[in-house]
């Protein structure tokens, strides 16, 4: 089950039948590897996809290659140095 941040968020960001698909996808990605697809990497892929659907699709793709350059995408500034987010964290506790 989606925690009530990702579901907020994806409402929030996206149009509302993107929002139902997205929500299943995210849905259907935890139940098929919980391993990858954990909340953090969930919340990193949402952020990263900042409402756009052709963006959320290679965010999933990428996290099937290699989900730490999913959190690198969400979590670090450009220069992939400085921290600014922790998606281990509700969206509503990461405030940038």
């Amino acid at each position: 089950m989606l925690p009530q941040d990702i579901i907020t968020r994806v409402r929030e960001d996206f149009s509302e039948a993107d929002a139902v698909s997205i929500l299943q996808l995210l849905s259907e990605l935890q139940k098929e590897d919980p391993s990858i697809f954990a909340d953090r990497i969930l919340r990193c892929i949402v952020f990263s996809a900042a409402g756009r659907f052709d963006e959320f699709a290679c965010q999933v793709a990428l996290a099937r290659i290699d989900w730490r350059d999913v959190i690198v995408n969400a979590e670090y500034d450009r220069d992939r140095e400085t921290r600014r987010r922790d998606f281990a964290l509700p969206f509503t506790q990461n405030v940038a």
